[in-house]
């Protein structure tokens, strides 16, 4: 999904960065996403496109996030460990 055609897709993205621990950081994914968007276009080998839609699928969901939720979702009671 390498351009956000709506605020849907674009909402989906945001909403599942929320959940990730890159989501209190500049995330890698999410940086190439907004930085190459629109350049994708005016890439005649098309290799942009292909590479932004191997990193963010059609429905916005991110692929690094699904292949390896079990390490970059925020744990609740690991957030907890600072407080004390």
């Amino acid at each position: 999904m390498a351009y956000f055609s709506n605020g849907t897709e674009g909402a989906v993205f945001e909403d599942q960065c929320a959940k990730c621990k890159y989501g209190q950081l500049p995330c890698p994914i999410a940086f190439v996403q907004m930085e190459y968007n629109y350049e994708q276009h005016n890439d005649k080998t098309g290799t942009t496109t292909k590479l932004l839609n191997e990193l963010v699928k059609d429905d916005g969901s991110c692929s690094i996030y699904e292949a390896f939720k079990d390490d970059l979702a925020i744990d609740i009671n690991q957030m907890k460990l600072f407080d004390e």
